[in-house]
């Protein structure tokens, strides 16, 4: 067998590897990829409960994770569960999301040494070989989402923002929040403030910020 160059020495043995993603040709591309690279897929699972019970019959040296997963345990829990059962495995999250926090507010801290690549900066299958090699590094670094962006605002103005982007109006959202609308107002002030939006250059502000949000969770490409 003909190991990839970015993981000679890292191991000294097979690499093998378990996917965990809910979208079956992302799945399933992936897979290929990664078998075209000489990499041993042990697996390759929808959904979390699936990629458990693979890992326990043929535990991976690293998993590659989405962060949605449908309904049920989201990506990170899957990591945390695989970490139990194996606390060297590496982990690198494979998602559309810039940051776990657009998945769940409550998704700050991710596993050590995990590292998090998102879909749309991916060109080739060398670059999630190499965030797999520092996964499983004995000096393995955590590689965080990028800073800056939706990431600086806070839980309360990211609870707003997903509403905007839903299409819910300031009275409706200030319903939702148990908020005065001049609240609301408030603070979507702020939001364009910390995300560089100008009413008077960008057009409508509002359409604006809900471009802001789906660009970052993946759902829109353009700039």
């Amino acid at each position: 067998m003909v190991v990839h160059p970015l993981l000679l020495n890292t191991l000294g043995m097979d690499l093998k590897i378990g996917i965990c993603e809910d979208d079956s040709f992302t799945r399933s591309t992936l897979a290929a990829s990664l078998a075209f690279a000489d990499v041993q897929v042990v697996f390759s699972a929808a959904d979390a409960a699936s990629a458990m019970a693979e890992a326990q019959l043929d535990m991976p040296h690293a998993a590659v994770i989405d962060l949605h997963l449908g309904a049920g345990p989201n990506g990170v829990d899957l990591a945390r569960s695989l970490r139990r059962l194996s606390p060297e495995i590496g982990i690198v999250f494979l998602t559309s999301f810039e940051n776990p926090r657009l998945l769940e507010k409550s998704l700050n801290g991710l596993p050590s040494g995990s590292q998090y690549l998102t879909k749309k900066s991916i060109e080739s299958v060398d670059q999630i070989l190499s965030a797999v090699q520092e996964s499983i590094s004995k000096s393995r670094k955590t590689l965080a989402p990028s800073q800056g962006g939706i990431d600086i605002l806070t839980d309360h103005q990211l609870d707003v923002l997903r509403l905007i982007a839903q299409g819910i109006s300031n009275s409706e959202i200030a319903v939702c929040l148990h908020i005065e609308t001049k609240a609301v107002q408030a603070v979507n002030s702020r939001i364009a403030k910390k995300l560089g939006l100008d009413a008077n250059q960008s057009g409508n502000q509002r359409i604006q910020m809900a471009k802001a949000y789906l660009r970052a969770t993946g759902i829109i490409h353009d700039n």
